[in-house]
């Protein structure tokens, strides 16, 4: 493992002060996205796709440090959007600093390079700057839709080890992905210097513009097999050996959905970073009021049942290694062992026998309910008609049983409005998340590549975020 010994044992002693006080539910790594907005479009992403209004906000520091402190996890991670485009990204990552948290600031390092020479950051063993590089040149640019980043990234990362920062980098993976080229691409990274590899499954959103190409459970045992088959020595993983052994079949968690929360502009999201379905105002509330055992690929949830993505399963694991004399030994066993796919027996999972009915089911029996709950799942303005005659546009981001939050278009304070006034729902603005960026993007890039085969010369292409 590349984690340095100060942070396994923030993390250890942590776990441990949990067990000793017998919650049952606690935190490992808060996730807190300060602005939703970004500098790509990719086509695996579904967190991004929001009216320009909702992009144009960010979080204050306060509010960030607020959550971090109510929270109370040793771990940090900052994703967005895009952290770096954040114009308090500096003072933020100062303060988490002051309070000894270990951050992962999640980058496509566009910026890094630009950030890095304006001195915004200061070297330090609780800043990583986790780069997301989804494999080589070709493989990585194809990924993100657009070409160039692969090199601009690679510049950067070179630039921050060389100036002592640490760098690891995150990879997502979907069914596309090509094996050898992305066992090389490790070697190349662990080449420039950065502490370790991190890497998951993509998980299928439903804004996400490419929709065809994420994995089933039995393709991700699959395909880690064949990734960690023979590791080199020089690769290391900044993750738990648990979760390694667990997406490669060997091993079987079940989701712990509160382990790695999410705190965004729109407050603490339920149930989990990857599911959308409204948001808690604090992290006591989210832990209370969200009904946990509809979650998690044992509750029977269709939405759960391929997800393996990290921030459900690494709290799982890390959970195992410190709560039970086994879990800690098989974590020792692999880390000093090492990581290999020949190694150990492929298990099959416990059957699923139940199926549950989610919100959103009960919600589209009637009319109003099913339009209210595609309000909350519109990444658009929506327009409502109250019973007092008065029309009023904006984006819906929570929904309650009896009340509905949103940002009005044309006011900056949230506004909350009783179901009981609501009379119609309108689909009035675009829905930033229905296009064919994906399908656009392929048809564009197989043409570039065939005019190069061809011996044309070809300008580099690539969809660009729509400006604000």
């Amino acid at each position: 493992m590349a984690v340095p010994v100060s942070q396994m044992w923030a993390v250890a002693s942590y776990v441990l002060k949990q067990r000793i006080l017998r919650r049952k539910r606690y935190a490992t790594v808060l996730m807190l996205e300060p602005l939703l907005r970004c500098n790509l479009a990719c086509a695996g992403c579904g967190k991004i796709q929001y009216p320009a209004h909702i992009l144009k906000k960010e979080m204050e520091v306060a509010d960030a440090l607020r959550a971090v402190e109510e929270c109370g996890a040793p771990i940090i991670s900052i994703p967005g959007g895009e952290p770096l485009m954040y114009s308090k990204i500096g003072e933020l990552v100062k303060e988490l600093v002051k309070r000894k948290k270990y951050i992962y600031l999640c980058t496509n390092a566009l910026l890094l390079k630009q950030r890095l020479e304006e001195g915004v950051f200061t070297p330090s063993k609780y800043l990583t700057f986790n780069v997301h590089m989804d494999g080589g040149r070709e493989a990585h640019d194809f990924a993100v839709c657009r070409e160039g980043t692969y090199d601009k990234a690679e510049e950067a990362i070179k630039l921050a080890v060389g100036l002592g920062y640490r760098v690891c980098t995150n990879t997502t993976l979907f069914s596309h992905v090509n094996v050898e080229g992305t066992r090389a691409f490790f070697g190349r990274m662990m080449d420039l210097g950065v502490e370790g590899l991190t890497m998951s499954p993509g998980y299928s959103y439903q804004k996400a513009p490419d929709q065809a190409n994420f994995l089933s459970r039995e393709k991700t045992f699959n395909l880690f097999r064949d990734l960690l088959k023979d590791p080199e020595p020089k690769w290391q993983f900044n993750q738990s050996p648990l979760f390694m052994e667990f997406l490669m079949g060997k091993l079987h968690l079940e989701c712990t959905p509160w382990g790695n929360p999410c705190y965004t502009l729109f407050g603490w999201q339920k149930p989990c970073y990857l599911l959308q379905e409204g948001y808690a105002d604090t992290w006591q509330e989210l832990l209370n009021d969200t009904q946990w055992e509809n979650y998690g690929r044992a509750s029977g949830n269709s939405k759960c049942q391929n997800c393996m993505v990290h921030c459900g399963y690494e709290p799982t694991a890390v959970h195992q290694t410190f709560n039970s004399a086994k879990g800690f030994a098989r974590t020792v066993a692999a880390t000093l062992g090492g990581l290999n796919s020949r190694k150990g027996k492929n298990i099959t999972p416990p059957a699923v026998g139940k199926r549950i009915e989610t919100v959103s089911d009960v919600q589209a029996q009637a009319e109003l309910s099913g339009k209210l709950q595609r309000a909350l799942d519109y990444r658009g303005d929506v327009t409502f008609q109250l019973a007092d005659g008065e029309v009023v546009e904006g984006f819906v981001f929570n929904l309650a049983s009896d009340s509905v939050e949103f940002f009005p278009s044309k006011a900056a304070e949230v506004r909350m409005i009783p179901v009981k006034m609501i009379r119609d729902v309108d689909f009035t603005g675009r829905d930033f998340a229905d296009g064919k960026t994906w399908e656009a993007w392929v048809q564009r890039y197989n043409e570039a590549k065939a005019k190069r085969e061809a011996g044309e010369k070809v300008e580099a292409i690539g969809i660009f975020s729509e400006p604000l």
